[in-house]
């Protein structure tokens, strides 16, 4: 690349973090620009008057709404803004019943709907309450382009009421974080718990799944799925998890590159960790095509105990020990 045009990119960025503002939200606010002495009252409120970089302040209490940051095609995008709580077991965002569509034609009830590059979302507890899900329950999505987002330090819970068929009401079903062809995603410190199906469902490349306490998943704690013959979920890492009590495998990958390591994956129903095979009844979780092999994956130094069987391996050029 030409070295000034280097240069001109150094100083737009530069420019553009000095000029970053910080943004304030309260329960008990009544201001329409989030200002200190005078904050907001919603964090959407926040998210729609904000400008790239700016970081977002949400102070303790409950908020009753779902936040949509950016949209699909890049509309009213928000790159670089982040959305910190004062506390992550005192800054609380319960689903006020969401909107949307995830994929087309399948409503769904999103917490946190990212679609901006560089968002981070962190120190929050993040809730779908005790209530029978009429849609498809996710706590944090992010989409393309919403590449680099970061989620951390966060309490994801689904408290969802009713038979075992009433807390799926759709297919696809529910989850706690996905993210969807957004590379370079880091998911890290955050505590998922409760009833959605899959606990970290990352059709994508290039991520971070470091250092998270998944519990109770009915379905998943983690997976790395190859949802089409054309996407790419190769090259994550997924270290230093707690994974505890999944209703089928731990951690599943059907991707290629990716590394396992150093994770604790305790009573699993299914595998603690499961590299799967080319598409058969039974081996993985369906993606929304088929798929190849998972392959040249390498799993390392991680602690299984007590699961149905602790590693299987149905792909090819897998390094695999425990």
């Amino acid at each position: 690349m030409n070295k000034n045009i280097v240069v001109s990119l150094s100083l737009l960025l530069a420019s553009q973090t000095l000029l970053a503002s910080n943004l304030y939200v309260s329960t008990s606010g009544l201001g329409s620009d989030c200002l200190k002495s005078n904050p907001c009252a919603s964090i959407q409120q926040a998210v729609d008057i904000s400008s790239p970089g700016d970081v977002i302040h949400v102070a303790n209490g409950t908020y009753a709404e779902n936040v949509s940051i950016g949209g699909p095609m890049n509309l009213n995008a928000k790159p670089g803004i982040t959305i910190t709580g004062q506390s992550e077991k005192g800054t609380i965002v319960v689903s006020n019943g969401g909107k949307g569509m995830r994929p087309a034609g399948v409503l769904a009830d999103i917490v946190f709907d990212v679609w901006s590059a560089d968002v981070t979302i962190e120190k929050l507890s993040i809730i779908h309450p005790e209530a029978t899900p009429t849609k498809r329950d996710i706590g944090v999505f992010v989409g393309p382009p919403g590449a680099n987002a970061t989620v951390q330090k966060c309490t994801i819970i689904r408290k969802r009421l009713g038979s075992s068929a009433e807390l799926e009401p759709t297919m696809p079903g529910s989850r706690g974080v996905m993210v969807f062809r957004a590379p370079g995603s880091v998911i890290t410190k955050n505590a998922i718990q409760g009833n959605y199906e899959d606990h970290i469902h990352m059709p994508t490349q290039l991520s971070e799944i470091t250092k998270n306490d998944i519990n109770d998943a009915r379905r998943l704690g983690i997976v790395i799925i190859q949802e089409s013959l054309d996407s790419d979920s190769s090259g994550s890492i997924i270290s230093k998890n707690n994974v505890s009590g999944s209703g089928s495998d731990g951690i599943q990958v059907q991707g290629d590159n990716n590394i396992v390591i150093k994770n604790k994956v305790t009573d699993s129903a299914g595998a603690g960790i499961k590299l799967c095979g080319i598409e058969e009844a039974g081996d993985c979780v369906l993606p929304f095509d088929a798929w190849s092999e998972s392959s040249d994956n390498t799993v390392s130094k991680n602690q299984l105990n007590n699961n149905a069987v602790d590693i299987i391996d149905n792909g090819s050029n897998n390094i695999v020990s425990e």
